[in-house]
Order: structure tokens, then C-alpha cells, then sequence
């Protein structure tokens, strides 16, 4: 192959090597920097979502613990479990019918009816269902319920199918909900609460539905159960979010099995409990990213961040189709063929023009030599005076066709040529060989130089000058030594910082020590408080003991009574107007009977409130409240003694006219009673007062305490972490020979 073809064609192989192999590392480190950022990016926006998600649950269980625990929630309970039991043999059946059949509002608003206006359970439903459904409506839940022991669904805000039904043996005995009751119950420790898990619920007609459970409790007794369904929608919308994740990314909550359990905002159709995603490359309970599959086989991009609650274990998981993300790298590869492309055809044109002007000369000189050769010492020698090769070529010709004529002439310039060119090669060899030298030299002493540096002695310096070309290098190496030298001073420098942090820290310490002290002056006052009531209850007690000797009075004057009417006619009238006048008694006497036994329960729950410094009170309170029920059955019995001494006035006037004495006599023995009920009333009023100032007292010093558990957990984690940042930073400046003039610290252990 001729010259004029191999030069163009060497020119072209070369240039598509070079380029070529830039381009495929360009490439290369173009593909794993696109897919580190989206990586990143899917890893924060993972943690992101879950974070949000994490304190939407956190917060609805504190709101559940906080509202089960509170006086309405337990008001409510009584007020609708004993209602309850008036509903008939089939209260499932009444319920459905009033609030669910007969609801005039659409299934989504059965919420807005108050009361069926029937009975007990409808006037309870009416007192306490406006404000169960004001904190429904503001916090965003799907709905609020209460469940008595047995499994009974006594309340339900949004009065879905499973109002009214047992959970125990019901049509949704297996549901989530049932489950959240089963443990909710079993749940020993106050203030606890526990979480059933996403699953299809019948209630719903197969949705998607979880519950959160905490126990209704009074006295260290489980009352009932109240519980939360967790809106879908609220989760939906949090992650449904996806800025930044252009058009085919999403962020989903998935569990162990790569069940999807969110709505994923990208398909039409509702997604949760519906789609699985292929998770083997990214196990729950662990932070990791990596390529995973959709149920349409289309590879993902995707980053997962575990979330855990109650007892489940959830993955965040953000993912993006990998032909969106790697689309930018896609055109950077076709633009990069494109442009190799266009440097090969302008590499092809310039090495052809090259080549043609190289050869063009040397095709003229093999003419001429080929004339030279056959005899003609005439020719013609063009471009003898240039200064390359083909010039030399020339003037070489020149030689020969001088040499016919001056042959000895030119065995003499011969020879002189050729001990000129071995002057000259000695000489290149010569400057080549200490060339060499120096840069050896050079090499040597800057593998020195770096030998000390790796050894961290920061003090290193080149001082010796190399030779030109080597020198720069010397200088870079020495301006790059000082720069080390004075980040690791920084360092040192920061190091003072964090100590000087850590002595900051040390004071917050010490100001929690004197908050706790005000905690204890706050403990003292409450003790006073805790002694006030417990006078208050023994004035309580006392008047209780007379309001019983007095009945005992009462019963033993009816049994004295024995005085004998002189007109039967006038008799039978005074009876029938003092029959009426006790009726009203009664029912005085009932009411006011009602009214004890509830402040009774409500100083019991106070008692239970304040803790160990209640527990005598919450004795006495059951007391009162066993004594209003005593009062009130008595007043049920002389309630019948009248009725049954009405039937008796036919079987003789001397019956009816004992009876009307013995009547005369209860009726000023119950006035009294009703007196000193009153008084009893009013102690418990006083006492109500007593625990609700120990109540709040109580509050604050948990706020002081809480407050004070926090800042010392975080100053006991800031200064550890401090503690061991200086130790790093101490640690690492100690590996370093700094140069004089630059200092260095040690931070304390």
C-alpha cells in the first residue's frame, strides 16, 4: 500500500482509538455520576416521605392516648354502655335501623345526624356526638369508635356497617379492627396504644382500612376501648407528592411482601392492597437503593427507607422508570457519536491533504533519481532548499548527481559527512543522557518528598531546584504540602471550637439540675393541696355516717306509729295529698341521688388521676357513690310502700289511719335525709375543686419533667458526640508533622 493511502489511513485509525476510548470513559463515568444523583435524590425523597409519614402516626397515637384517657371520653362510655342494655335483645338491629336505615344523610354524611330522639342512648348520642365529631372533622380521621369489653361497637362517628356489631362473634370478627380490640385489651401499661396493620375491611366493601387502639381505663380497670381508623387519604396525599421526580416517578409505602399500600398517584385505578412490587433487591428494615420491577415488567430505579409502627415493618421505596432517568445520559451518547463522528471525516480530510502534499515532492524526486540513475546528470532538483526531510532527499540527489562529476569531491565531503553526523549523534546522546539524569534525580527526590508526606510530615519541602521543564512540578508539590499544612491547622483549630461547645453544653447541664430543683418545691405544694382534700373527705365521711343513723331513725318511726285518725273521710284525704307530696320527695330524692353518684364517679376519676395520693379518696368516693345507690333504692321501696299501702285503705279505715301516721313520720324522717344528701353533695363539690388544683399541678410538673428528660437526653448526646468529634479530629492532627509556625490542639477525651 502506497504512502498516500496509509498516512490518511493511520491518521483515521488514530484518531478513532483516542477519541473513541475518551469517549466510552467519559461515558462510563457519565452512566454511575446519573445514576449516583438519582440515586441520591430517590434516597432523600424516601426519607423525606417517611419522616412525614412517621410523625402523622406518631402524633395520631398521642392524640388517641390523650383522648381515651380524658373525663368526656369516660362520661361518654357510661353514658353509652349503660344505654345500651335498654336497647332490646337486638341492639345491633335498633342501632342500624336509627342511624344507618333510617338516616336521612347519604352513607358519607351519616356523621351530621345527632340523635334518633328515642330513648337514653339517643339523648347520650346527642350530648357527646358533636364534639367526637368536631375532633374527627379537624384532625382528618376516617372515623372514632367505642367498644365496651364484650366486643359491643357502643359509638361510632361515622356509623359505617360496622356500628353496632360485635367484633367478638360479629360479622367482622376477623377484621383489623377486631384484632386492634383483642390487643388494645390485653395491653397492661397505661398510656400505651396499638396498631393493626392495612387489610381489606368488609365494613367497607373490601377498602383498605387500619386501626389504632388504646384502653378507656378508671381505677387501673379497662372500661372499654376506643379506636381510630386511619385515614387513607391523609397517607395518599402525603405520598402522592413527587416534585422532583419528574413524570414517572412516585413514592409508595410497600410491607415485607412488596404489597403496595398507598394509592400510587401515576395509574388511575386505586392501587393499595391491589399491586406488588418485586422487592428483592430491596429487604424491608434496611436503607438501600437499587433496580426493582413493576407488575408490568418495566425496570425501576428505586431507594427504600424503612418505617416501622406498632408492630409493622413498612418500606418508604421512591422509584422512577430507569429510561426517564438515564434519558439525559441517552442524548449525551448520541451527541458524543455525532461529534467523533465529525472529528474522524475532518481527521480523514486533513491526513488526505497532508498526505498529498508530503508525496507530491517525493513522486517529483523518484523522477528525478530514476533520470539520475539511467545517466542524465541534468535534472532538475526542485524544493532543494527545504528545511525537512523531503529537502534533505533532495539535496541528497544533488550529492549523487554532483558525485558523477566530483567523484573524489564527494567521497571526501562523504566522509567528512559521516564524521559530522557521529560528532553529532555522540553529542545528542550525550545531552539525552543527562537529561535522563535529571529527570531521575527529580523523580527520586520527589518520591522522597512523598515518602515523608505519607508519613505526615507536613514540614516536608523541595528546596533544590530541578531543571527546566521539572521545576514546575517541584512548586506545585510545595504549594500543596502548605495548603495540607494549613487545613490540618484549621482542624486543630476546630477542635478548640468543640471543646469550647462541650463547656457550653456542660452549663445546660447544669441548668437542668436547678430546674429539677423547682421541681421538687413544685412536688411540695402539691403535697398541701393532697392534705386539704383529705380533709375535705373526712368531713365527707362523717356526714355520711349521720345521714345514716338518721334513715335508721326514720325506719324505726314508722314502725312506732300507731296513732288512730278520728275521721276516716279526712284521713283518706291527707293520705292521698301527703302520697303525692312524698311521690314528689321521691323523685327529688332519686335526682338527687343520680346527681351524687355521678360527681361520686367523677371524684373517682380525679382520685385515679392524682396517682397514689388519690387512691383513699377513690375509696371514699365509692362509698358515697354505694350510699346515693342505697338512698336511691330506698326511695324506690317507700315509693312501693305507698302504692302497696293504697291497695290496703279497702281492707279497713283503722289500716289506713296507721298508715297515715307511719306516712307522716318517714315523710319528716326523708326531708332530713335529703338535707344532709345535700350537705354530702356539697363536700363532694368541695373535693371535686381540691382534685382538680392537684390535677393541674400534676400537669405541670410532668411538662417541668418532660422538658427536663429532654434536655438531658439531648446534652447527654451532644457531648457524647462532641466528646468523640474531638477525639477524631485530635487523633487525625496527630498524625501530622506540621511545619514551625503552625500549632495544633488537642481536644479533650
Amino acid at each position: 500500500m502506497r504512502i498516500s493511502r496509509k498516512l490518511p489511513l493511520a491518521a483515521a485509525v488514530l484518531t478513532l482509538l483516542s477519541i473513541g476510548a475518551a469517549s466510552a470513559v467519559s461515558l462510563i463515568v457519565s452512566a454511575e455520576t446519573v445514576t449516583d444523583q438519582v440515586m441520591q435524590k430517590l434516597e432523600a425523597t424516601a426519607d423525606g416521605r417517611r419522616n412525614e409519614a412517621r410523625a402523622y402516626l406518631e402524633g395520631m397515637k398521642l392524640d388517641l392516648i390523650s383522648m381515651s384517657s380524658a373525663m368526656p371520653t369516660t362520661q361518654a362510655f357510661y353514658g353509652f354502655a349503660g344505654a345500651w342494655s335498654a336497647l332490646g335483645t337486638e341492639p345491633s338491629k335498633e342501632l342500624h335501623k336509627r342511624y344507618i336505615t333510617d338516616n336521612p344523610n347519604p352513607p358519607s354524611q351519616r356523621y351530621l345526624l345527632d340523635t334518633a330522639k328515642k330513648d337514653n342512648f339517643d339523648r347520650s348520642h346527642k350530648q357527646y356526638h358533636a364534639t367526637f365529631r368536631k375532633h374527627l372533622e379537624s384532625l382528618g380521621y376516617a372515623d372514632i369508635y367505642m367498644i365496651d369489653p364484650k366486643g359491643n361497637v357502643l359509638y361510632s362517628v361515622a356509623k359505617a356497617e360496622d356500628f353496632g356489631t360485635n367484633l367478638v362473634d360479629g360479622p367482622f370478627k376477623n377484621s383489623g379492627l377486631a384484632r386492634a380490640f383483642t390487643q388494645a385489651m390485653a395491653l397492661k401499661e397505661p398510656g400505651s396504644a396499638v396498631f393493626s396493620d392495612f387489610a381489606e375491611y368488609a365494613a367497607l366493601g373490601g377498602a383498605p382500612a387500619s386501626f389504632l387502639a388504646a384502653p378507656i381505663t378508671m381505677n387501673g380497670r379497662t372500661l372499654g376501648i376506643m379506636a381510630i381508623r386511619v385515614p387513607n387519604a391523609k397517607l395518599d396525599t402525603i405520598f402522592a407528592n413527587s416534585k422532583g421526580l419528574g413524570e414517572t416517578g412516585e413514592t409508595v409505602l410497600v410491607r415485607a411482601d412488596g404489597t403496595v399500600l398507598t394509592d400510587a398517584p401515576r395509574t388511575p385505578e386505586y392501587d393499595a392492597l391491589k399491586v406488588r412490587l418485586d422487592m428483592a433487591n430491596l429487604p424491608v428494615g434496611s436503607e438501600t437503593h437499587g433496580t426493582i420491577s413493576d407488575a408490568a415488567g418495566t425496570e425501576l430505579f428505586a431507594a427504600a427507607a424503612p418505617l416501622s409502627f406498632g408492630s409493622a415493618e413498612w418500606s418508604v421505596v421512591a422509584k422512577i422508570s430507569r429510561a426517564e432517568a438515564t434519558a439525559g445520559l441517552m442524548r449525551g451518547t448520541l451527541i458524543v457519536l455525532g461529534v467523533t463522528a465529525a472529528i474522524i471525516a475532518l481527521a480523514i480530510l486533513a491526513a488526505t491533504i497532508f498526505s498529498r502534499a508530503l508525496t507530491r515532492p517525493i513522486h517529483q524526486l523518484v523522477k528525478a533519481m530514476t533520470a539520475l540513475a539511467a545517466g542524465n546528470t541534468q535534472i532538475d532538483l526542485p524544493k532543494e532548499g527545504r528545511a525537512d526531510e523531503i529537502g534533505d532527499m533532495v539535496r541528497s540527489v544533488a550529492v549523487f548527481r554532483t558525485a558523477a562529476l566530483e567523484k573524489d569531491a564527494l567521497e571526501r565531503s562523504t566522509a567528512e559527512a559521516r564524521a559530522s553526523s557521529a560528532r553529532e549523534q555522540a553529542a545528542q546522546e550525550a545531552a539525552k543522557a543527562a537529561q535522563q539524569r535529571e529527570v531521575q534525580e527529580a523523580v527520586a527526590t520527589l518520591g522522597a518528598a512523598l515518602e515523608r508526606l505519607s508519613a505526615g510530615d507536613l514540614s516536608t519541602v523541595i528546596g533544590r531546584t530541578f531543571a527546566d521543564g521539572l521545576d514546575e512540578l517541584r512548586a506545585d508539590f510545595n504549594t500543596s504540602v502548605r495548603r495540607l499544612a494549613e487545613t490540618i491547622a484549621a482542624v486543630s483549630s476546630s477542635a478548640r471550637s468543640i471543646d469550647s461547645k462541650v463547656m457550653h453544653v456542660d452549663a445546660a447541664a447544669r441548668d437542668i439540675a436547678e430546674r429539677t430543683e423547682s421541681q421538687v418545691a413544685a412536688l411540695e405544694r402539691t403535697s398541701g393541696a393532697v392534705g386539704q382534700m383529705m380533709e375535705a373527705i373526712r368531713n365527707s365521711t362523717e356526714r355520711a355516717d349521720e345521714a345514716s343513723r338518721m334513715a335508721t331513725d326514720a325506719k324505726r318511726s314508722t314502725d312506732l306509729s300507731s296513732g288512730v285518725v278520728t275521721d276516716a273521710v279526712a284521713a283518706m284525704e291527707r293520705i292521698e295529698g301527703a302520697s303525692r307530696e312524698i311521690s314528689s320527695i321521691i323523685n327529688v330524692i332519686d335526682e338527687i341521688a343520680f346527681q351524687t353518684n355521678l360527681l361520686a364517679l367523677n371524684a373517682g376519676v380525679e382520685a385515679a388521676r392524682a396517682g397514689e395520693a388519690g387512691k383513699g379518696f377513690a375509696v371514699v368516693a365509692q362509698e358515697v357513690r354505694e350510699l346515693a345507690q342505697r338512698s336511691a333504692n330506698a326511695a324506690k321501696d317507700i315509693k312501693a310502700l305507698i302504692t302497696k299501702s293504697g291497695t290496703e285503705v279497702a281492707k279497713g279505715v283503722d289500716l289506713v289511719q296507721q298508715a297515715g301516721s307511719a306516712l307522716s313520720g318517714i315523710a319528716e324522717q326523708v326531708t332530713r335525709i335529703s338535707d344532709h344528701i345535700h350537705s354530702i353533695a356539697t363536700a363532694a363539690n368541695q373535693q371535686s375543686s381540691s382534685l382538680g388544683d392537684i390535677s393541674r399541678s400534676m400537669n405541670e410538673m410532668e411538662q417541668v419533667t418532660a422538658q427536663n428528660r429532654q434536655a438531658v437526653s439531648e446534652t447527654a448526646a451532644g457531648m457524647s458526640g462532641l466528646a468523640g468529634d474531638t477525639r477524631a479530629l485530635a487523633a487525625i492532627v496527630e498524625r501530622f508533622n506540621l511545619p514551625a509556625g503552625a500549632t495544633r490542639t488537642r481536644a479533650a477525651a
